[in-house]
């Protein structure tokens, strides 16, 4: 290895320490990027929300897994692929429900489940191999890049974009939007607080129009009701139902401890003699650096936050970036093996 750079930071700017990215560095043997997923409830596991549990579950299990590499001893922990190094995450997140006495309770509700997407490469022998659950992304020698966005982050996006709009019409500040639209974006339109604004029948009924008819024009092969059960639920009563099933046209995975289906895995091998340099970087990166390094890809951090602030333009998102807070925790990390 030449060089390593790596960065983080947490969305939050009072509480830094609540970032739930986490980063795997182990020279010659792997690297790592982990999201976890923002917390729906409040929902605690080791004294960390469960996102950041999630995430730092699967970073303590990719660093075991990658050090009993070779070691005869432990031929549970050898790589067979990436399924089989999927599931071995799995259940080390299942695990920590066991020593909490939550299996219960997570298994009859995904809301108190934690959760992470994860971007893995591992030095197996002679070979590269790529492993990735979720939207962190990878890119291999400055143009090969893995990242699978999900569709169903558009429909929030969507209905988060069409909210903010309505009310940016009607003359009202932007943390006022934000505060309303993250609302909608979040408990979705069925389940707003009882007296809220964002509750009020008619507006209801505006913003469903609206953002169904958007959500259809982007994504005319989704079917009506999963666009409008996302519209009706948000990221916190109906996202979940989406998850590590494959019915939906909107599924997707994410490592939560019960399993991911095989089409959700993605996997990518490379001859290590090939590979010039590795970067990894989780979606808090909305648009990739244009060299390698950290100072790239904070370049392009800020193009995108001149560009758009609020994220309902071109790099339209379920959040925006606020006074208080980022759009999303970022990490970045770039080793060049030659």
């Amino acid at each position: 290895m030449k060089q390593l750079e790596a960065f983080s930071l947490g969305k939050k700017f009072a509480d830094p320490a609540a970032n739930e990215d986490s980063l795997v560095i182990l020279p010659n043997r792997g690297y790592a990027v982990i999201d976890g997923v923002t917390d729906r409830n409040g929902t605690r596991y080791n004294g960390m929300l469960s996102g950041q549990f999630a995430s730092r579950t699967v970073q303590a299990a990719i660093e075991k897994f990658l050090l009993a590499q070779g070691d005869a001893s432990q031929p549970d922990l050898q790589f067979a692929g990436g399924e089989h190094f999927i599931d071995y995450l799995s259940k080390a997140i299942f695990a920590e429900y066991e020593r909490a006495g939550a299996v219960d309770a997570v298994t009859a509700d995904w809301k108190l489940r934690g959760g992470c997407t994860v971007m893995a490469t591992l030095i197996i022998g002679d070979r590269l191999e790529v492993v990735a659950v979720g939207d962190s992304g990878v890119r291999i020698n400055g143009t090969d890049v893995l990242q699978v966005l999900k569709p169903l982050d558009d429909v929030t996006a969507i209905m988060r974009r069409e909210t903010w709009r309505y009310f940016e019409a009607l003359g009202e500040d932007p943390a006022t939007c934000d505060k309303l639209a993250g609302a909608i974006t979040w408990r979705g339109t069925r389940h707003q607080e009882p007296n809220s604004r964002s509750g009020d029948v008619h507006i209801v009924a505006e913003i469903e129009g609206r953002s169904l008819a958007a959500c259809k024009q982007h994504l005319p092969d989704v079917p009506e009701n999963e666009i409008l059960r996302l519209i009706h639920g948000g990221i916190c009563f109906a996202q979940g139902d989406f998850q590590n099933v494959t019915e939906p046209v909107l599924g997707y995975g994410g490592l939560d401890g019960f399993g991911v289906p095989a089409r959700y895995i993605e996997t990518r091998s490379y001859a290590l003699q090939d590979i010039e340099t590795i970067e990894l970087f989780s979606d808090g990166y909305f648009k990739l650096g244009e060299e390698f390094g950290v100072a790239s890809w904070e370049a392009a951090f800020a193009e995108v936050e001149a560009e758009d602030f609020h994220k309902i333009g071109r790099y339209m998102s379920t959040k925006g970036t606020t006074d208080v807070m980022l759009t999303d925790d970022r990490t970045y990390l770039g080793v060049r093996l030659k």
